[in-house]
């Protein structure tokens, strides 16, 4: 007759310490269990002389580093052990999932919400192996960008009746991206990059690519560049005008 015996014990493996990735420092950092719930489990067969075990630890885990907190969970089952390999039989998940190749989602003061949103989910697209729908998220980040500062049209260059080309309106993701750079929201250079987004989004929504990682990681750096130049920064300097405003005034008072 089998049996199972499980035992749960509270903050077993609190205090331990160990090196994970960070979810917000660049790279693994020492972290440090808060809280943890410890399982050991364990099921026989006296008659026939058999018993599998297992170990779960679920872990609130600090980093040492920026002391954000996240969550940790290893298991361990003896019949994944194999001394022959060298497989020790146990796995290790963090919570958000994060490790060498994965983005840290950044915080942004400024940016309006729904921006935010989309920001957040592209990241997470990118770091689940979603590379199609974080492609197609690239494109919506930059339709909601144009539309947010209103930027209904733009200059683009179209070819010429008789030759050469000519330069139209034009109200489509192209033109509004062009739109920016003409209100002058984005550098030529920037402007460009965009227009590469535009064309990685179409492929994905339309035609079911599959961008590579290395794509889809340079055209999020460039993303969040643009959202620094447009949002970010402009509120910085105007936080340094009104310090450097407050810090004249508080010099006139003391020498009048």
């Amino acid at each position: 007759m089998s049996k199972t015996e499980v035992k749960q014990t509270e903050n077993k493996t609190k205090s331990e310490k160990f090196s994970v990735p960070c979810v917000k420092c660049n790279g693994a950092t020492k972290h440090q269990v808060l809280a943890s719930i410890d399982v050991d489990g364990e099921a026989y067969d006296q008659g026939e002389e058999w018993s599998v075990n297992w170990v779960d630890h679920y872990q609130v885990i600090q980093c040492g580093g920026c002391e954000s907190i996240s969550f940790r969970h290893t298991s361990w089952f003896s019949e994944d052990a194999d001394p022959m390999s060298g497989e020790s039989g146990e796995t290790e998940r963090l919570y958000p999932k994060r490790g060498l190749e994965t983005l840290p989602t950044k915080s942004y003061h400024n940016v309006p919400s729904n921006l935010r949103r989309i920001y957040s989910e592209l990241i997470d697209c990118f770091n689940n192996d979603s590379p199609t729908l974080c492609a197609a998220g690239l494109r919506a980040i930059v339709e909601g960008i144009c539309a947010e500062r209103g930027i209904l049209d733009g200059p683009v260059e179209e070819p010429a009746k008789g030759g050469g080309t000519k330069i139209v309106r034009s109200k489509d993701l192209r033109g509004r991206i062009a739109g920016l750079q003409e209100k002058g929201l984005l550098t030529e250079t920037s402007a460009d990059t965009l227009h590469e987004h535009r064309y990685l989004g179409n492929d994905a929504v339309h035609q079911l690519a599959r961008p590579s990682a290395d794509e889809l990681r340079l055209a999020i750096e460039i993303v969040e560049h643009t959202l620094d130049q447009l949002y970010e920064l402009p509120e910085k300097a105007e936080e340094l005008k009104r310090a450097k405003a407050l810090r004249q005034k508080k010099q006139s008072k003391a020498h009048p």
